[in-house]
């Protein structure tokens, strides 16, 4: 009965560990590659039919 407990403790505790190491690592993915909002690469451009970028 001990065995079985400590068995379940240890594969919770090492799942529990388990998440927080990725949930930190991709929090600070996240944080790091974030692009500002009001950047230029987010505008839409608009194309004429023969492939040429509009300008507006």
């Amino acid at each position: 009965m001990a065995d079985g407990m400590l068995m379940y403790a240890i594969t919770t505790a090492a799942f529990i560990g388990f998440v927080i190491i990725l949930g930190s690592s991709r929090g600070k993915r996240y944080r790091h590659h974030s692009a500002p909002v009001a950047s230029s690469e987010n505008k839409k451009v608009k194309y004429s039919s023969d492939g040429k970028p509009m300008s507006d």
